[in-house]
């Protein structure tokens, strides 16, 4: 497994970065094709050579794999030989899981997450890819992390027909 660098230009590195998070985050699923490099580059706000490099990358690191002229598709996690500071691939997968149950409505907006503890035992993964987890999560705003107190789910991460009636209550 290599840690992914930052070559060239920092923009390089934050392009491979931008799209390993659209990945985990499950914008970009596996099996899923990339929009072509041209509305791609548009898309992230970076020049063609940027987004080309990254994606080559990417390739070499198992993460996409190239269909065809300018094509690219998303690998399972499992194929991946690329490590990214501070979320390992379990974590990904606990931060996925998560983050499904979070807009399934299946915690209250306004009540705590299971104790980091009970997360690691729910999703068969180390606490220290669960804490890795919830840190990316609370990133993203759908959580919150406060102090002396469990992860709790921010009011705007739960499905709008469960959000509407706790608007008035924040």
């Amino acid at each position: 497994m290599t840690v992914l660098r930052k070559a060239g230009s920092a923009h390089l590195g934050d392009t491979c970065h931008v799209l390993l998070r659209q990945i985990a985050r499950g914008d970009r699923p596996p099996g899923a094709s990339l929009p072509n490099p041209v509305d791609l580059s548009r898309e992230l706000g970076v020049s063609e050579i940027v987004l080309r490099s990254a994606l080559d990358d990417l390739t070499r690191e198992r993460v996409l794999r190239r269909t065809g002229t300018a094509r690219y598709t998303v690998t399972p996690l499992a194929d991946w030989r690329i490590s990214l500071p501070g979320l390992r691939p379990k974590g990904l997968a606990v931060a996925r899981h998560l983050r499904s149950r979070i807009r399934a409505g299946a915690y209250d907006s306004r009540g705590e997450l299971p104790t980091v503890h009970v997360l690691a035992i729910l999703c068969a993964a180390p606490v220290i890819d669960v804490r890795a987890a919830l840190r990316e999560l609370a990133a993203e705003g759908l959580i919150t992390l406060p102090p002396l107190q469990g992860p709790r789910v921010r009011r705007e991460a739960t499905p709008p027909a469960q959000s509407s009636s706790s608007r008035s209550h924040t």
